[in-house]
């Protein structure tokens, strides 16, 4: 008996050990694109439900976007947590980010929403030069190419859907940023190219061959859990499992991430 409680306290340890270097060291997910729209690449740094985790190493976080070089910077959501008091973490990210140099993108996700500070936190990321993209849509300039960028807030209802989908056209790159990944699904066709999304942690939990075990808003085992989709309306969908947790500070075989998203032209 004594052996067995002595394995289990191990086992107990190691597993601790392992959620510990889940949620805290993440990684860098490398996403490759082809576009016929583009003549030049381009390059995207994307960072999603960071819920102000304070596990992250933020420094070694964009160090590593600016050896990655980006053109732009998206932040796709949960940038804090529905119970975050203290923003100061959350805008430390975004002045280290501001050191790159890159124009930074954002939209709202569920959790901004939720918070008491949600109006204190926005004002904030405009005060550092971020430009919120809620429901919005602008064109910008990369390598001598426009590219629309649109936005669409967590709480978008189903005009501002319609209204900023519209935007898009057949022969401009369109990016669409939304932190969820099913939401704007129903209202997609070919003209979107990209949707770049989180809201998901990619299940938190993932088993092999099953993949994700839950994600908000979609429930147990779902279907949009984590990576690149190519959807039935002609776009391509990017879940990118975030840097924080909901709930529970646990992940198993899915530690933390950001993504690199570099789009390249076709032949």
């Amino acid at each position: 008996d004594t052996k067995k409680i002595i394995i289990l306290v191990l086992l107990i340890i190691l597993l601790l050990i392992y959620n510990q270097v889940q949620i805290s060291r993440f990684k860098i997910n490398k996403v490759l694109i082809e576009s016929e729209k583009l003549n030049s690449e381009i390059r995207i740094s994307q960072i999603t439900d960071f819920h102000s985790n304070k596990n992250i190493n933020i420094t070694k976080l964009v160090k590593s976007i600016r050896d990655y070089n980006p053109n732009i910077i998206v932040l796709t959501g949960d940038i804090i947590d529905s119970e975050t008091e203290d923003l100061s973490l959350a805008f430390a990210l975004v002045d280290m980010l501001n050191t790159s140099k890159k124009p930074i993108y954002f939209v709202e996700g569920n959790h901004e929403g939720l918070n008491s500070k949600r109006d204190e936190f926005l004002d904030g990321l405009k005060e550092k030069g971020v430009f919120i993209l809620d429901n919005k849509a602008i064109m910008i300039n990369i390598g001598g190419k426009k590219i629309r960028l649109m936005g669409i807030s967590f709480f978008a209802e189903r005009e501002q859907f319609q209204n900023i989908l519209d935007r898009a056209t057949p022969n401009i790159y369109d990016i669409l940023l939304s932190h969820s990944p099913n939401r704007p699904i129903n209202y997609l066709d070919d003209r979107i190219d990209l949707v770049l999304s989180g809201h998901t942690h990619g299940g938190q939990i993932r088993l092999p061959v099953i993949g994700g075990v839950i994600a908000p808003g979609q429930g147990l085992f779902p279907k949009y859990d984590k990576g690149l989709v190519q959807l039935e309306q002609g776009a391509l969908l990017h879940i990118d499992s975030g840097l924080g947790n909901s709930i529970l500070p646990i992940r198993f075989l899915n530690p933390v991430q950001i993504s690199e998203i570099t789009i390249n032209p076709l032949n």
